[in-house]
This record gives C-alpha cells, structure tokens and sequence, in this order.
C-alpha cells in the first residue's frame, strides 16, 4: 500500500531539498510538498546574514511540490506574515493519508494542524526544538499554554535528539507516539564536492592565508551574538600566544563581524580568518581545509554543521547548549565529541589544545565522526520519516 503523504513547509530550504527527492524515491509513499512561499529560489536578505542569499543547489528538483497562494509576501518568514488562507483548500485537493508540517511558527501551520484534526487525519511534527534552551519566564509560561494547544492537534513526533524527544515529551506526546528521526545533510554531494581533499585542503589554505601545518578550528554560520563566534577566536588567539599553530576559520557572516574585526585589531590577533558568505556547492572545500569543527552558541536548536563537519571526519568542539548532544545524535560525548561550558573561553581553549596534541584521541574521534555522520544521511532521514509515517497511520489520531 502506497501512503499518500502531504509536508508542509515554509519555504525552500537547502537542507530538506535533498530529502524530499530521496522521499520521493520510495514506492512506499506517494509525496507532495507545499510551500508557502518562495523564499530562497530568486534569492533574498538574509536578516542575519546582513547579505544577498540566493543557493546555488537545485531545491526544486526530483519530487512533487506546490507553491500555496499566500495573503501578502513575507519579509521576516514571522508568524503572520506566513500565512496562506487556501492551505485547507489545497491539501482537500491532494487528499492525503497523513499530514507533516515543520513546527508551528507560521500561522499556516496552524491552520494545516486544524485541518487535520477536523478531518480526523493524522498529524505528524517534525523540528528540530530543544528542551534545554532557556527563555524568560513569561515565554515560558505562554509556550506552556500556546504550545500546549498546537501539541494537542499533534498525533505523533520526530525526534532528531536526546533534547529534541525531551521537548515532545514536555508538551504532552507519549513515548509510543515517538519515531526517530534526522536532521539531514546531504552527505553524498558534500563528499563528492572534494574531488581530492590534500588539494583542496591545500588550496584553501594558501588562498586565505594560513599555514599549510596549522591546526584550522572551524565555525561555520552566522556572525551572531547568541552563536558566541568570538569565543573562538579568542581561545584560538590564547592557544597561538602560547606557541601552537591553532587557526581559527569562521565561515560566515552577520551583524557580530565589526565586533569579532576590532577585538583582532586590539589584541593584535594574526591566526584568525573570516571568510563572508560561503554557498553551498563550495563549502566542502572548506570542511576539507579544516582539522575541527566547534559550535560556540548559547542557543542552538540543533547545529547541522555537526553533521557536515563529521561528514569529512572532523571531531565535535560543541557548547552544552546546542542540540546535536546525544548518544542518538551527531555530537556523542567521548565518542566523537567534546563538550564544554557555553561561554567558558578557557575549557574551549582546553578542549581545543587536547584534539590537537593527543593524536591518538583526534583520530579515534576522526573515525567515529565519519561513521555518526553517515547515519545523519538524507536517505537514512528519508527511510526514517517513511517508517514513522506508516507506523502513525497504524495508529491513527489521539
């Protein structure tokens, strides 16, 4: 039997492009992905990027999608401005099996959630939210009750971490109504976008200036205050002053750059590199020029980087408050992974200073990282979301 599943999402995103066409692949299941605008095709200001941000990846290619009619075109992707009245419409067309949208921060997703549950469909939740992200209390206190609501039109849930299947539990879902998931990364394209890793770990050395024996940590995202980018570059810059060859490469860009530029023209800092906005057809040159991959932030849903970056056998450097930790995640402590204390530039220096000096330990952690990074695969999320799908039909709605 072939389950006729509908996804709903806000736009298309470069991570979920991949997965939708392995998805699409399965006989099992006969797909139908709805957007509800067009962000990201013709290009679009990154508000955190501070750039022009147009992907250079096909997103629409391989499954069967459909662009929803929305009541005005969207500048931030905020609740109200994602909102597409016909949504109800479109899916009554489609008539599907089971229903999966991406969390509940547009007011379509609540609109689709109602349609569900009107319709006595199953609701399926996918996101990549952590039980560990602090916010005030009076957020807390209406997500308890807002969150709640939405949880309530909810039948079952992905989880994609040991914070992610906390975060299920906290608004209500039983254990049995919880299916394994992935984040996915495209696992294959960034592996073959390296033809021959010593020569690109060469050539990206020598074009951005770093010493080819140097030991490259890399960040890799946006240039924000909550993603603690100069964590990094100061614990990198301490390590240097003490005589080791360690480089920090931060690929990205964002609002944090003038702050991370004069703390290096103030501390004199010559072992740090900022590279702009990286596409992503190029950014495995990058992963191949580096020997570590840290997450700095104080609030990271989940941090894919984790994933990529274990793609090409990079060990973890990740602050406690990011969402990839876990025995069922990317980032597994002791295994592939250290973490450390979120704002703690010392214990980062540490950790840092340790892959670098214990070789043995850097290439166990190596290893390891290759073989999570292989289970974080786009086929490996699609055959999961395929076997949760079937399995929540079996269950039908709460």
């Amino acid at each position: 039997m072939t389950l006729r599943l509908a996804v709903l999402i806000s736009h298309p995103i470069q991570y979920f492009a991949p997965w939708h066409r392995e998805v699409a692949k399965l006989k099992t299941i006969d797909l139908r992905v709805y957007f509800c605008c067009d962000w990201g095709l013709n290009g679009y200001t990154d508000p955190q990027f501070q750039t022009s941000v147009q992907w250079d990846i096909p997103l629409l290619e391989g499954y069967g999608h459909e662009f929803l009619p929305i009541a005005r075109r969207p500048k931030r992707l905020s609740f109200w401005e994602v909102d597409n009245p016909q949504v109800a419409r479109a899916l009554d067309r489609f008539d599907p099996d089971l229903l999966q949208v991406f969390g509940y921060a547009h007011r379509t997703h609540w609109r689709a959630a109602r349609w569900a549950h009107d319709r006595r469909k199953p609701l399926l939740l996918f996101s990549d939210s952590n039980a560990n992200a602090q916010c005030a209390w009076w957020k807390q206190a209406a997500k308890q009750i807002i969150v709640r609501q939405f949880y309530s039109w909810v039948d079952g849930a992905l989880f994609v971490s040991d914070s992610n299947r906390a975060y299920h539990i906290n608004y209500g879902l039983s254990e049995d109504r919880l299916f394994p998931g992935v984040l996915p990364i495209d696992r294959s394209r960034l592996l073959a976008g390296v033809q021959d890793r010593s020569t690109a770990r060469r050539a990206i050395r020598e074009r951005l200036g770093i010493p080819q024996e140097a030991f490259v940590v890399m960040f890799c995202g946006k240039y924000a205050a909550l993603k603690r980018p100069l964590d990094l570059v100061a614990a990198a810059w301490t390590a240097a002053q003490k005589g080791l060859p360690i480089w920090s490469l931060l690929v990205g860009e964002g609002p944090e750059r003038a702050a991370i530029e004069d703390f290096c023209r103030v501390e004199k800092v010559s072992n740090a590199v900022l590279t702009g906005f990286i596409n992503q057809s190029i950014i495995p040159e990058y992963y191949a020029a580096s020997d570590l991959v840290v997450l700095t932030s104080s609030r990271e849903a989940y941090g894919l980087v984790a994933s990529e970056g274990a793609s090409f056998g990079l060990p973890i450097v990740v602050s406690d408050q990011a969402g990839c930790i876990g025995q069922n995640s990317t980032a597994q402590a002791g295994i592939n992974a250290i973490v450390y204390p979120c704002g703690n530039r010392e214990l980062l220096r540490e950790a840092i200073e340790t892959l670098y000096k214990d070789k043995a330990l850097y290439a166990i952690m190596s290893t390891a990282s290759a073989r999570i990074s292989e289970g974080q695969d786009v086929t490996a999320a699609a055959n999961a979301l395929a076997a949760a799908s079937l399995e929540l039909q079996k269950l039908g709605v709460r």
